[in-house]
């Protein structure tokens, strides 16, 4: 057989294989085109819409800056009358990160915060009326709306306090809610810890308001409830402010002094940590590490603050020390031996820090008196110098369990 013969046999061969070849990739090709007249057919037929092609733009930022100069940067929930009031006086130290909610119209008037920064819980009531359902209803209502005033307000923080007064109907009935919703936007800031980023601030009545058996049980209610989560680790910290204890301790004030007073005065005491632990000292130092483990520590928190008016003996200062915790601005009966860490930062101005001798050792000792006081909880320390002449004592507790006699006493009324 000849040679051109030869290759037109295979020329032949070759032409029926491509020819399935070909075959099989057009059946491909068929098959989807089938599948997709079927899918058609079952399908529904929906018009297109121009608003298909527009896209919602994400709301601006407030950008909001925090002036407080502290090393954690702190965001405020007030909620109610009593929690505005307390998250007002955060906000006049440079807390700007604050926002404040409440159902009725007045009280938010009243609080001198940005109109962006207040949210009317509007559920067709004119207030709460010392109901913690209604205060509860609401907050749930809302939660998205608070959720994403937090996101324009607060941006990046690292901790978040919810402030409440205990007695009334829309800051106690909220305070459960207000955790989640806050937990909900640390986790969503990345924070896989954020059962430690969010405390609660919570003031309760004095006993003429406690008089009222609603009053009380709102306050014992919302107070055993926030007991149980310290104690499970689930909020960290809760302050209490004893109103009726911040009465007896100041006396004499006027109707218009007396809330600003207080309220001042413990976000001032709040405040001072944060500012303290932010500064470098060339004694001893209680830095931003030390701040942030007793603010994570679970449980209660006091803070306190007292004047060395003497310090000749080396036992004046742990006197003083042990006066401080009793001028905490805080509810009476906690048990010291419960604590888990602490903190003691002495101020003395600079003519005291040079020239009076033996300073050290006295605070020293002072220092360690707290540490057995507190059942050899972890103290840490602060020695700082300032141009006032006078030697102050700042304490701070964290991890105590609940003051039962107060708890017991709110009951009982």
């Amino acid at each position: 057989m000849s040679e051109e013969k030869i290759k037109e046999e295979v020329k032949e061969e070759v032409k029926e294989e491509v020819k399935e070849e070909v075959k099989e990739e057009v059946k491909e090709e068929v098959k989807e085109e089938v599948k997709e007249d079927l899918n058609k057919e079952t399908l529904m037929n929906l018009p297109e819409l121009a608003l298909e092609e527009y896209e919602i733009p994400e709301e601006e930022l407030e950008n909001i800056q925090d002036e407080s100069n502290g090393s954690i940067k702190f965001a405020f929930i007030g909620s109610g009358q009593g929690g505005g009031r307390i998250a007002q006086s955060f906000y006049d130290l440079g807390y700007h990160k604050t926002i404040a909610l409440n159902t009725t119209p007045h009280d938010l008037e009243y609080l001198k915060l940005p109109k962006t920064q207040k949210l009317l819980m509007d559920i067709g009531e004119k207030g709460a009326g010392k109901d913690m359902t209604i205060g509860n209803a609401a907050t749930v209502q809302y939660r998205q709306e608070i959720f994403d005033l937090m996101k324009k307000i607060f941006a990046k923080v690292d901790h978040i306090m919810i402030s409440i007064g205990a007695g009334g109907g829309t800051g106690s009935g909220s305070a459960e809610c207000l955790i989640t919703i806050a937990k909900r936007y640390m986790k969503q800031l990345g924070y896989e810890d954020a059962d430690k980023r969010v405390g609660v601030l919570m003031s309760l009545p004095t006993d003429g308001e406690a008089s009222s058996p609603q009053v009380a049980k709102n306050a014992w209610t919302v107070l055993d409830n926030m007991a149980a989560l310290a104690h499970k680790n689930l909020i960290s910290p809760v302050v209490i402010i004893d109103n009726d204890k911040i009465k007896h301790q100041y006396r004499g004030l006027t109707a218009k002094e007396f809330w600003p007073k207080i309220n001042n005065t413990i976000a001032g005491l709040f405040h001072i940590f944060n500012v303290i632990s932010n500064q470098d000292s060339p004694y001893t130092s209680f830095d931003p590490v030390d701040y942030k483990s007793i603010l994570s520590a679970g449980g209660f928190m006091v803070l306190g603050l007292t004047s060395v008016k003497d310090f000749t003996e080396e036992q004046d200062i742990s006197k003083a020390l042990k006066n401080n915790l009793s001028k905490t601005l805080l509810a009476e009966g906690f048990d010291l031996t419960t604590a888990k860490i602490a903190g003691s930062i002495a101020v003395g101005g600079s003519k005291i820090m040079s020239e009076e001798k033996g300073l050290m050792d006295k605070l020293n000792y002072g220092f360690d008196c707290l540490s057995n006081m507190c059942n050899k909880a972890t103290i840490h320390r602060g020695v700082y110098e300032d141009n006032r002449e006078t030697l102050r004592l700042y304490t701070i507790i964290g991890g105590l369990r609940v003051p039962l006699n107060r708890l017991t006493k709110l009951k009982n009324i």
